[in-house]
């Protein structure tokens, strides 16, 4: 019989405490830009008014539909140091407490509800904030929160869940306990899909040794040794239920200009030229001041890695300009490092983008595994009838006016074994 879906309409708090589990849900927040992450506003269409790019808005909408959900724990990825406890103040007044990972630009970061949890320990790896949480009735719990590599470095991925898993049996270990003393949930960004990948296969219960290859990575192995966890395998909540991985990253993409497997296509390398001729002017080569005019209107400012790569080029030769091969091998190292969603905001701002249709880019990057020990007891739907109508006949991908991430969040509710059949308080 298949598992109850949690409307987006539907507090999952409020559904997890009839069921008599614990919520659980995982966000890739974009960067939020209260101080830091500038750029962000770039992952937006151009028809998406400038207002609702800014952090007040996006603020706005996370308080909203996080504090609408109010889950149990919830597992964040890119928050941001600085700004880290104004940026989620409102999830503290609510009752949460949290820890934020120690390192790295873009942390991952884990709330738990005060009431309902006691932390026993947190361990910080690369890109992973474990947390053990020993909530008020059933087993022990703990909260593994990735945000993995996003480099094409497969043993890196690997390497990073494997080291979380081991750091937690190590945790166990110096306090006395057993593997099967905890149960566990694995939430996060794991960038990438999970079919044949090395950290599916060790979360699963699998062998990772060195024979083992990545169907995208088939010239690389993940270990010179056999790797696996000393934990019982871990089930992927949303594909072993739904029998397919959850699309939880979209982004619309104007189908003229959209690299493909041949490089950029002729529309595009034209629009790059379009852009080069309008900031030229009558010069025979983009001087410094039309590069500088460039950077302000695709930034805002002078500023960004566009501007970066144009200073490295212009230093090669006598006077500072930028020829046209310049111009256009700093739009390919873009598309090359990800950014063709920066690459598009960029012919848009300066006016060149003239075909209009649009398609969805579409990708399964964020999962939540969980102990057998924690029953899987319903999923959570986090787009509303109306959100789903607005994609799909739009296609105006997020992030948006109404979404403030390029991620969906998921959510799951999980028995807690012996201390399911307790009702949990309502949070509120």
């Amino acid at each position: 019989m298949p598992l109850p879906i949690v409307s987006a309409t539907t507090p999952l708090h409020e559904a997890a405490r009839e069921l008599g589990g614990i919520s659980v849900v995982t966000f890739n927040v974009l960067m939020p830009n209260s101080q830091d992450g500038w750029w962000v506003f770039k992952y937006y269409d151009a028809e998406v008014p400038a207002e609702a790019r800014t952090w007040a808005h996006r603020h706005e909408l996370f308080r909203a539909k996080l504090l609408f959900a109010c889950p149990d724990v919830l597992c964040l990825q890119e928050a941001s140091e600085p700004s880290f406890a104004s940026d989620f103040a409102f999830l503290f007044q609510a009752g949460y407490d949290a820890r934020l990972h120690r390192k790295t630009r873009f942390r991952p970061a884990t709330f738990f509800r005060s009431d309902r949890f006691d932390l026993v320990a947190d361990r910080h790896t690369d890109r992973a904030l474990t947390l053990l949480l020993r909530p008020t009735t059933g087993p022990m719990v703990a909260v593994v929160n990735v945000h993995l590599s996003a480099t094409p470095d497969p043993k890196r991925r690997f390497r990073q869940v494997f080291d979380a898993l081991d750091g937690l049996r190590k945790e166990l270990s110096r306090r006395g306990l057993a593997p099967g003393d905890t149960t566990i949930v694995v939430a996060g960004d794991f960038n990438g899909h999970p079919e044949g990948t090395g950290t599916d296969t060790l979360l699963r219960g699998g062998t990772v040794g060195p024979d083992f290859r990545e169907p995208g990575h088939p010239d690389t192995s993940l270990s010179s040794v056999p790797r696996r966890h000393v934990f019982t395998p871990l089930h992927d909540a949303y594909r072993d239920e739904l029998g397919q991985p959850p699309i939880t990253l979209l982004g619309s993409r104007l189908m003229a200009y959209t690299p493909g497997p041949d490089g950029l296509p002729d529309a595009l390398i034209e629009a790059i030229d379009a852009i080069y001729d309008r900031f030229r002017g009558e010069a025979p080569v983009l001087t410094w001041p039309g590069v500088q005019a460039w950077a302000r209107a695709i930034n805002g400012a002078e500023r960004g890695s566009e501007l970066r790569k144009a200073v490295s080029r212009t230093t090669e030769h006598p006077e500072p300009h930028l020829t046209r091969s310049d111009f256009q091998a700093i739009y390919r190292s873009e598309v090359a490092e990800g950014r063709f969603w920066s690459v598009q905001h960029d012919l848009q701002a300066c006016g060149v983008a003239t075909e209009p249709e649009r398609t969805l880019f579409a990708a399964s990057l964020d999962r939540i595994y969980h102990s057998t020990a924690l029953p899987l007891l319903a999923l959570w739907d986090p787009l509303t009838p109306e959100q789903q109508r607005d994609l799909a006949e739009r296609k105006l991908g997020l992030p948006n006016a109404w979404h403030p991430s390029d991620h969906l969040p998921l959510g799951v509710i999980l028995g807690l074994g012996d201390g399911a059949s307790a009702p949990l308080a309502d949070p509120r």
